[in-house]
C-alpha cells in the first residue's frame, strides 16, 4: 500500500480559510483605518497613517516573534508527545506578551513626540502622525497579545472560534471607525482608537475560548513562569527579523518614494501597502497553515509527508496569488477611486501582482526553513526578501530615473534565485556524509534509504485494516523483527483502528495515514485521522465494553500508548 495525498490535502484545505482570516489579525485594522481615513479625510491624512506604519510593524514584530516562536516550539513539543512542555511554552509566551505590551504603553506616554519627529519631517503632516502614533503605542498590549489566541486556537483544533475572533475584530473596527470618525469627528485619533478597541474585544473572546475544558492551553496561574525563552526567541526570530526588516524597509522606501514623486507618490505607496497587507492572508496564510503540520511531521521524521505538504502549499499559494493579482489589476480604477487617488494605479498594481507570484513561494520556503530548524537560512531569506533587494532596486531605479514600482517584482525574483543557490550549496556540502541533505528542502532521508520507516494511507474499512496489517508484517520481516513483535504491531493497528472507525471517524471512506517505524530501540505505529475527538486508550482503561477489550490489551503490552488531538486531527502512537 502507498501513501496518497488525500488526507494531508483535505486537512490543509480545511484549515486554510480560517488561517488566512487569522493572519490578517495584525494587519486588517490598519487596512480598515486606511480606507476610512481616505474616505473621511484626505490624501494627507492617508500619508500620515502610512508614515506611522513602522510603529505598527514594530508591535507586529514583537507579537509575531512571541506568537510564531511559541507556536513552533509547541508544535514540535506535541510532535515529541510532550504536552507538559507545550503548556509551559504557552504560559511563557503569555507572560512575554504582557510584559512587552506594558513596555510599549510606557514608551507611548514618554516617547511619542520624539518618534513622530523621527518618522515625519513635513510640518503639515506632523500633528496627525504624532496623534496616530500616540494612540497606537498606548494600545500596544492588545496588538501584541492578539497573536496568542490566534495561533493557539488553531493548534487546539478551534479553527471556527479563531475565525469568529477575526470577524469580531473586523466588525467592531468598522463600527468604531464609523462612530469615531463620522459621529464624533476625531480624525486620525478616532481611527487609531477604533483599532485598539476592536483588538481588545477580539483578544477577550479568543482567550475565553481557550478556557474550554478540552483545551490544552487553559490559563493556569501555577504555570506562570518564563520557560524556554531561548527556544521561543530562536524560532520566532525569522518572523521578527522579517518584520524588523519591514520597519527599516518602510523608513527607507518612504524616503526614496517621496523623492521619486513627492506626497502624491507616498499616497500611492500607502494604497500599495494596504493591498500588500490584504495579500498577507495569502503570502502569510498559506505557509502558516502548513507550519504546525511541518513541525509535527518534522519531529516525527516524516519526510514524505513534509514533501507533500510543501508541494501542495506552493500550488495553492501560486493559484491564490494569481487570482488576487488579476483582481487588483482588473479593478485598479475602482480601487483608486475608493482611496481618492488621482494617479493611475495600473503600473504599480501590475508590478505588485508579479511580485506576489514569486513572493508567495519565497514566504513558503522561508517559513519551511524556520520550522525545520534551518534558522540561519530562514533569517537570510527574510532579510533579502523584505529589505536588501527591495532597497537596492528602489535606489537604483531612483538614480536611473526609471519607474520606481519595478523594485517590487525585481526584488522577489532575485530573492528566489538566491534562495535556490544557498540551499543548493548547503545540500552539496553534505554530499558524502552519512546524513546527506536533499536539494532545496534539505531533508535527511537516512531512514527512508535504510528502510527504517514506512508510511501509507488506508480507509477505515475492515478490508483496508486487514491489508494494512499485512503490510506491517512485511515491513517487520524486512527489519528482522521476531514473530512476537510482528503480532503485537499488527494487533495494535487492528484494534485501535477498529475502535476509531466505530467511534471517531464519520464514515469508512475517511482517509487514515499510517506510519510504522523502527528507530534506534523503538518500534511503533503512528495513526493520524480526522473525525471527532476520541482517545481510545483513556476510554478503554475505564470501560467494560467488549469493543474496548483489544485496546485494553494493547495498553498492557505496549511501552507507550499516546494520544493527542491537535489541528483537528486525532494522533495516536503505540510504541514497543
Amino acid at each position: 500500500m502507498e501513501r496518497n495525498e488525500a488526507f494531508l490535502q483535505r486537512e490543509y484545505r480545511r484549515a486554510l480559510g480560517p488561517v488566512m482570516v487569522a493572519v490578517l489579525a495584525g494587519t486588517v485594522n490598519t487596512l480598515i483605518d486606511t480606507a476610512f481615513v481616505s474616505r473621511r479625510l484626505d490624501y494627507k491624512a492617508l500619508a500620515a497613517v502610512n508614515l506611522n506604519m513602522p510603529v505598527f510593524l514594530l508591535l507586529c514584530m514583537v507579537g509575531s516573534m512571541i506568537g510564531v516562536g511559541a507556536f513552533t516550539v509547541v508544535s514540535r513539543a506535541l510532535g515529541k508527545r510532550r504536552e507538559d512542555l507545550a503548556v509551559m511554552f504557552y504560559h511563557s509566551a503569555l507572560i512575554l506578551s504582557v510584559i512587552f505590551g506594558v513596555l510599549f504603553m510606557i514608551a507611548g506616554a514618554g516617547l511619542s513626540d520624539i518618534i513622530s519627529v523621527f518618522l515625519c519631517k513635513d510640518a503639515e503632516l506632523l500633528p496627525m502622525v504624532r496623534a496616530y502614533c500616540r494612540v497606537t503605542l498606548f494600545g500596544a498590549a492588545p496588538y501584541i497579545l492578539i497573536y496568542i489566541p490566534t495561533f493557539f486556537l488553531r493548534i487546539s483544533g478551534k479553527s471556527k472560534e479563531m475565525s469568529i475572533m477575526m470577524y469580531i475584530m473586523i466588525i467592531t473596527d468598522v463600527f468604531f471607525d464609523w462612530l469615531l470618525l463620522y459621529v464624533f469627528d476625531l480624525g486620525v485619533v478616532g481611527a487609531g482608537l477604533a483599532s485598539v478597541l476592536s483588538m481588545l474585544i477580539a483578544c477577550v473572546y479568543g482567550f475565553w475560548m481557550l478556557q474550554d475544558k478540552n483545551s490544552l492551553f487553559r490559563f493556569d496561574k501555577t504555570k506562570l513562569r518564563v520557560y524556554g525563552l531561548k527556544e521561543i526567541v530562536m524560532f520566532g526570530s525569522s518572523t521578527a527579523l522579517d518584520t524588523l526588516m519591514g520597519v527599516l524597509r518602510m523608513l527607507v522606501l518612504n524616503w526614496i518614494i517621496y523623492h521619486a514623486g513627492g506626497v502624491s507618490a507616498l499616497a500611492v505607496w500607502a494604497v500599495i501597502n494596504s493591498i500588500l497587507e490584504l495579500s498577507i492572508c495569502i503570502t502569510g496564510g498559506v505557509p502558516r497553515t502548513a507550519a504546525p503540520l511541518l513541525g509535527i511531521f518534522g519531529t516525527g521524521q516524516d519526510n514524505e509527508g513534509m514533501r507533500m505538504i510543501v508541494k501542495y502549499e506552493i500550488k495553492v499559494g501560486i493559484l491564490l496569488s494569481a487570482i488576487f493579482s488579476a483582481a487588483i489589476i482588473i479593478f485598479y480604477r475602482p480601487i483608486g477611486n475608493f482611496f481618492k487617488i488621482k494617479e493611475s494605479l495600473l503600473i504599480p498594481f501590475i508590478c505588485l501582482g508579479i511580485s506576489l507570484l514569486f513572493g508567495v513561494v519565497v514566504s513558503i520556503l522561508g517559513s519551511y526553513y524556520n520550522v525545520t530548524n534551518h534558522i540561519i537560512l530562514s533569517n537570510f531569506v527574510m532579510i533579502t526578501r523584505t529589505f536588501i533587494f527591495a532597497v537596492i532596486f528602489a535606489g537604483l531605479l531612483l538614480i536611473g530615473g526609471e519607474n520606481i514600482w519595478l523594485f517590487m517584482p525585481l526584488s522577489m525574483i532575485v530573492t528566489l534565485g538566491v534562495i535556490y543557490l544557498a540551499a543548493k550549496k548547503i545540500s552539496n556540502d553534505s554530499k558524502g556524509k552519512a546524513h546527506e541533505l536533499s536539494s532545496i528542502l534539505l531533508l535527511d532521508d537516512y531512514l527512508e534509504k535504510n528502510k527504517k520507516v514506512k508510511v501509507f494511507s488506508i480507509t477505515s474499512s475492515d478490508e483496508s485494516i486487514c491489508k494494512a496489517s499485512e503490510d506491517i508484517s512485511d515491513f517487520c520481516m524486512e527489519q528482522n523483527m521476531d514473530r512476537k513483535t510482528v503480532m503485537k504491531l499488527g494487533l495494535a493497528l487492528e484494534e485501535v483502528l477498529t475502535v476509531m472507525a466505530h467511534r471517531a471517524l464519520k464514515n469508512e471512506n475517511d482517509p487514515v495515514d499510517i506510519r510504522i517505524y523502527s528507530i534506534d530501540d523503538e518500534i511503533g505505529i503512528t495513526i493520524m485521522c480526522s473525525g471527532n475527538r476520541y482517545n481510545p486508550f483513556q476510554v478503554a482503561a475505564e470501560s467494560d465494553d467488549e469493543l474496548d477489550m483489544g485496546v485494553q490489551m494493547i495498553n498492557r503490552l505496549a511501552k507507550e500508548c499516546h494520544y493527542t488531538f491537535t489541528l483537528n486531527m486525532n494522533i495516536l502512537t503505540v510504541g514497543f
